[in-house]
């Protein structure tokens, strides 16, 4: 027997979709934030950890937030009593523009810096 707060709101189960596509795009944020450690791994090798920890943690924090703003979002509209609900919330959208930001930051540091690979004698 199902709760009634575990029932999807609607058929085309929208809310669901956009819970999946968050999480899509979290995976994505962490595969790039370890690829990029990963690169940085010949050049700077404290700073590759530092990028792929700052990703990871980044990571997190979206995944948390998102998962946090669907249970929201679904148990808003599950009791809900009017047709017309308010679910307009900026901070996901402001948490991965920071993201951005920060990593945008970090690579233009990295290119100031002129950080290149060791020259391979033989």
């Amino acid at each position: 027997m199902t709760r009634t707060f575990d029932r999807p709101f609607d058929a085309g189960l929208q809310a669901e979709r956009t819970a999946l596509a968050w999480q899509r795009t979290v995976l994505s944020f962490a595969i790039a934030a370890l690829i990029s450690a990963r690169l940085l791994l010949n050049t700077v090798s404290g700073g590759s950890y530092a990028v792929a920890a700052i990703g990871l943690v980044m990571t997190a924090v979206l995944f948390w937030v998102g998962h946090r703003q669907y249970r929201a979002v679904h148990t808003t509209l599950v009791q809900a009593s009017t047709d017309r609900v308010r679910l307009t919330s900026a901070a996901p959208l402001f948490l991965w523009a920071l993201a951005v930001f920060v990593l945008a930051i970090l690579g233009a540091v990295f290119a100031l810096l002129g950080v290149r690979a060791p020259q391979l004698t033989v």
